[in-house]
């Protein structure tokens, strides 16, 4: 991970994205992962986050009081749009093993 461009020559950028993300997470009165996986499921999706505590589950679990309103998915659907990820997830030699 130390060597993905993602969290290297992008760092500045992509870091902006959590810190927008995190403020929407506040003012939502939940956690970022909270607002990741509600967000996730509102797309018709079943996210299946890892976890290695059981506080850490009890957060995710969390996750299904969170509602969001159509605005809110407008709003996160922007952020997403505007702002973006840059950088592969993986450094060169990784992604070639992910087919890439």
């Amino acid at each position: 991970m130390k060597d993905a461009p993602r969290f290297t020559e992008h760092w500045d950028h992509n870091k902006q994205l959590v810190e927008k993300f995190t403020a929407l997470a506040e003012k939502k009165g939940c956690s970022p992962g909270q607002l990741a996986i509600a967000w996730v499921s509102a797309q018709g999706a079943i996210p299946i986050p890892g976890t290695k505590s059981i506080g850490r589950l009890e957060e995710n679990f969390g996750a299904g009081k969170v509602d969001l309103s159509d605005e809110e998915l407008a709003s996160i659907r922007a952020l997403i749009k505007d702002v973006g990820a840059k950088g592969d997830r993986y450094a060169p030699q990784h992604m070639a093993m992910v087919g890439r």
